[in-house]
């Protein structure tokens, strides 16, 4: 995974304040809070300032409840100790939602990536024809009909 690092899971605010911003997770502990020193931090007042880790492993990603006051989910179920997520999973953390994407685990090649050899039901991505620059209007009018 390290040697391809834009493989690593990714964790996405999907839901609350900070909509859009995007995590990798790594092989290290991630404390996710509120409070500026945690490794992710996430403006939303019904977090803890140490709330949740979150770390990439060998078998998958691993979420692990702070003892939280207002409780970590997965997937509208409450987590307690450690748990594996998967992709396409939800983590909600006070009023914010999280979504895992693993593209380690994806079922095709991420955009622009191959990492192996090319499958017989596989098509190769071809590029879209591009026009040729345009004339102007007078130029294509000083040129004989039969030329056009």
């Amino acid at each position: 995974m390290e040697e391809h690092p834009e493989l690593m899971p990714l964790l996405t605010v999907s839901g609350g304040a900070m909509r859009g911003l995007t995590f990798r997770v790594g092989q290290d502990a991630q404390v996710i809070g509120r409070a500026p020193t945690a490794d992710i931090v996430l403006a939303d007042p019904h977090l803890s300032r140490r709330h949740a880790t979150v770390r990439a492993t060998p078998e998958g990603v691993m979420l692990t409840d702070l003892g939280s006051t207002n409780g970590t989910w997965l997937n509208d179920t409450r987590v307690t100790g450690s748990v594996a997520i998967a992709d396409g999973d939800v983590v909600r953390l006070g009023r914010t939602d999280l979504r895992l994407y693993d593209p380690g685990v994806a079922r095709t090649d991420p955009v622009g990536m191959s990492f192996g050899a090319m499958r017989r039901d596989q098509r190769p991505t071809l590029p879209l024809p591009v026009p040729g620059p345009r004339q102007p209007i007078e130029a294509r009018e000083a040129q004989p009909a039969d030329a056009r």
